[in-house]
């Protein structure tokens, strides 16, 4: 004996089945949230460092910390004047050629960063991507500029002043700076280049939809919806 189920009750679970699935379909998956953030940070990342070696390809100098001519300074009343002006420029370009390696330095980063709650990210604050990534990946980041850097600064004669322009310094500033040049350059670099792609990551938010990727239209349409 054939059973029938009642009209009324077939058009219920259709309507139920479809309205579960439009929900499926709205809500991102926790692989989509992720792989939208990552898309940001690259683009973000991109743009940050595209913008940071215009500023150094147009004078080397003005990417160097501020910190970096004072401690120079001091290396004049010893009677390296010259020396100083010689490794103003060596230190600018050898940053020059380090930073335009950031971008791939920083994207290989990405790919291994664990966003932990997602979902917390993309809602968060205006750069809350990039300060998981800073957390994350400062310290791996900073030992490859140290290293590049290094290699880099060999080929002058920067590591041979700083130690004693850092030394002289060192007695009187509250604030020391490292006697190892690469270093210092290092942290005041990747301290430079998170807060530029913290900028960019806030101007992305503001307008996500201009990357034209469908799976961050799709994760900050949902969020941004939901926490309104």
């Amino acid at each position: 004996m054939k059973k029938f189920i009642p009209l009324f009750l077939t058009v219920t679970l259709v309507m139920t089945s479809c309205s579960t699935l439009n929900q499926l379909n709205l809500k991102p998956s926790a692989l989509e949230t992720v792989m939208a953030l990552r898309e940001i940070l690259n683009s973000s990342t991109f743009k940050a460092v595209r913008k940071l070696s215009q500023l150094s390809s147009d004078d080397p100098t003005k990417a160097l910390p501020s910190e970096f001519k004072t401690v120079l300074d001091g290396l004049k009343t010893l009677g390296y004047g010259q020396e100083v002006e010689k490794i103003t420029k060596q230190v600018g370009s050898a940053s020059g050629v380090v930073l335009k390696e950031s971008e791939s330095i920083i994207t290989e980063s990405i790919k291994e960063v664990d966003f932990g709650d997602a979902v917390a990210i993309v809602t968060g604050g205006k750069d809350a991507a990039t300060q998981v990534l800073k957390n994350n990946m400062k310290t791996v980041v900073r030992k490859k500029y140290a290293e590049r850097l290094n290699a880099e600064l060999e080929k002058t004669e920067a590591n041979k002043y700083w130690p004693i322009a850092a030394g002289a310094y060192n007695i009187f500033a509250k604030n020391k700076v490292d006697a190892s040049l690469s270093n210092f350059m290092a942290d005041r670099a990747v301290d430079g280049v998170f807060l530029a792609i913290g900028h960019e990551e806030e101007n992305i938010r503001t307008d996500y939809k201009s990357l034209g990727k469908a799976v961050v239209t799709k994760v900050f349409d949902y969020y941004t919806k939901k926490k309104n």
